[in-house]
């Protein structure tokens, strides 16, 4: 009975070490980016991103389904950009002025790509650039910290949704021709 209580006991005692406490759980659960500068860095490469690539499409893509939706990323990505940046002025967080190497990599393969795959390249780096910052979005929102920054980012998510959304329908027309 003895030997039996000791297993039991060390059983418990190898699940507590495995389970980390309730506090360190929630931590874990919520997003890395909820700092009101990383914040506003990542949303405005997002932006600066979008309009390059959408000049690009403008430029490049052989279907006005394609153009269309360029022309609607360089409206509704130049609105977000001032939107944020008033939101962050006065705030001491500095916007960036050109994009990170990732994104810039992404660019070069714009350009770069021949007029046959440059419409289905740009709308599948728009899904992909589409679902990161809808990502982006929705995090600040819940667990942001500055009410002005939060409030851009909750008034965001659902355009982000619908570009997200287009952008995806277009993807499948443009594989299934």
């Amino acid at each position: 009975m003895r030997r039996l209580l000791a297993v039991a006991a060390l059983a418990a005692l190898t699940c507590l070490a495995i389970v980390p406490p309730a506090s360190a759980q929630s931590a874990a659960a919520q997003p890395a980016q909820t700092d009101a500068a990383g914040y506003v860095e990542q949303t405005t490469i997002s932006n600066l991103f979008e309009v390059s690539a959408g000049q690009a499409a403008l430029q490049k893509a052989s279907t006005e389904e394609v153009r269309s939706f360029a022309r609607m990323m360089l409206d509704d990505h130049t609105k977000a950009s001032e939107q944020l940046a008033e939101a962050a002025k006065g705030q001491d967080l500095s916007l960036p002025t050109s994009v990170d190497a990732r994104h810039d990599q992404l660019l070069q393969d714009l350009a770069s790509a021949t007029e046959q795959d440059f419409d289905r390249l740009y709308m599948r780096t728009q899904v992909e650039a589409h679902t990161a910052a809808l990502k982006l979005q929705q995090d600040y929102s819940s667990f942001g910290a500055n009410p002005a920054l939060k409030a851009i980012a909750t008034q965001l998510a659902p355009t982000i949704k619908r570009h997200l959304d287009q952008a995806q329908t277009i993807l499948d027309r443009l594989a299934k021709a």
